[in-house]
């Protein structure tokens, strides 16, 4: 089969023409480049993105070859096919060729001229954009500038509702998105930043509504909405919901201090609706079944005399006065019915007397765990630490603390000991974030 010469076959002949530019303007041979670029500009006129392709690299061998005339006329033509075709976001431009032409054309065409372009117009920096990259004093300034002089332009109160979200000024940001809104009702950052801002105030009825209207992708683009979600669930009261919106609550908005008051009101729930329920809060050990008169696996302290105790926890071990066995009966009895928080504040009360009572700190590391104090959890960890073999559960309580205070790698150490003998669905959420499980 025979061929053109220079034409690959399945090769078009105006296309190898493009090949042959590309290759000369590459050795420094503009003219030789414009003369291919012009053929094959001209005999591909039915495939807008080699057009494009064309004409761009068209117009940066004639300015290469100094010729300002034939430049000007290069980029008309050019800029006529992407107002009909718009395939210039599709031409075959390596980076660096591509960017030399977007000056070229911010060079010699008004950015009035770009703007008026869909596929173009991001090339020009807008005002909004200047202003988004100032200080923030200065830039709030611009912005109420901007918004005084264009109240139609979406983007003015949009970057002030953004500006105000990032000093956390809720109020501001409520104020700006609704004028917002005003201009366009669906704008879905207005909503988004709307939703978010009423959750911190409590407004979660408006809260709610606004995320509804959003659509899913939002959700994937600012992960602070599904726990915005999930909140609003628990105060709106549909429990099956919330149950469903908590698997999807990022790591990292976990320590949300609203997300935990969410967790914990669910979780409340859960009890009045009865010990079977209730159970799945909270870790259970593999080694006994789990019973109230069995302190293994009872969520909390692990006792003194506990099988695989070191010697050293035994010297460090005092014997808790009647006040502090009090104390910790009843803190076990409050962590059962998932008053954590609650538990925290009598075992920290029982601590004034017996500061060094270990039993008391680690039925407190728990407390301050399942109440989401995490914190104060960690700090607890020092006070008690190291644990025996035995002790799985306050091991997986120091874990989850010490993960939710960025502490990771000693978090897998715990966890690494106190996943394979514990279990239940709080201990699979937290192995899979420390250790990496699938």
């Amino acid at each position: 089969m025979m061929t053109l010469a220079g034409v690959a076959p399945g090769e078009d002949f105006y296309e190898a023409r493009l090949r042959a530019g590309k290759d000369a303007f590459k050795q420094k041979r503009a003219i030789d480049a414009i003369d291919q670029f012009r053929i094959a500009a001209f005999g591909l006129l039915e495939s807008p993105p080699l057009l494009s392709e064309s004409l761009a690299r068209l117009a940066l061998a004639e300015s290469a070859a100094g010729l300002s005339a034939e430049v000007t006329a290069t980029l008309s033509r050019f800029l006529d096919v992407e107002r009909r075709f718009g395939s210039y976001g599709k031409a075959q431009l390596e980076p660096e060729i591509r960017a030399e032409f977007q000056a070229l054309l911010l060079q010699r065409v008004s950015p009035a001229t770009l703007q008026s372009i869909a596929g173009l117009a991001g090339l020009v920096e807008t005002e909004e954009q200047k202003a988004a990259r100032l200080p923030p004093s200065a830039r709030r300034k611009a912005l109420e500038a901007g918004f005084r002089r264009e109240p139609n332009n979406v983007a003015w109160p949009l970057g002030l509702a953004q500006e105000a979200a990032e000093r956390q000024d809720y109020k501001e940001v409520l104020r700006w998105t609704a004028s917002a809104l005003k201009v366009a009702p669906r704008n879905t950052q207005a909503l988004a930043l709307q939703a978010h801002a009423r959750v911190a105030r409590s407004e979660y009825a408006g809260a709610t509504a606004d995320l509804k209207a959003l659509p899913a992708a939002e959700f994937d683009a600012r992960p602070e909405l599904r726990a915005d979600r999930f909140v609003c669930l628990v105060e709106g009261g549909d429990r099956a919901s919330a149950e469903a919106a908590l698997k999807d609550v990022p790591a990292e908005q976990m320590a949300r201090p609203d997300v935990a008051k969410a967790r914990q009101k669910l979780a409340a729930g859960d009890s009045q609706r009865g010990p079977a329920v209730a159970a799945r809060a909270v870790p259970q050990s593999k080694t006994s079944p789990a019973s109230p008169s069995n302190p293994a696996t009872t969520p909390g302290p692990a006792s003194s005399s506990r099988a695989g105790e070191t010697p050293g926890h035994v010297e460090r071990a005092q014997k808790s006065s009647p006040s502090a066995a009090a104390a910790l009966a009843e803190s076990r009895r409050l962590i059962k019915e998932l008053r954590a928080s609650e538990a925290a504040r009598i075992l920290l009360e029982a601590l004034r007397s017996e500061p060094g009572n270990r039993e008391l700190r680690m039925a407190l590391l728990e407390a301050y765990c399942l109440s989401g104090a995490w914190s104060r959890g960690a700090e607890q960890v020092a006070l008690v630490a190291p644990f025996a073999d035995g002790e799985v559960l306050p091991m997986f309580y120091a874990a989850v603390v010490l993960y939710q205070t960025g502490r990771l790698q000693e978090a897998r150490g715990y966890m690494e000991r106190a996943a394979p003998r514990v279990s239940g669905p709080l201990v699979d959420e937290y192995a899979k974030k420390i250790l990496g499980q699938s």
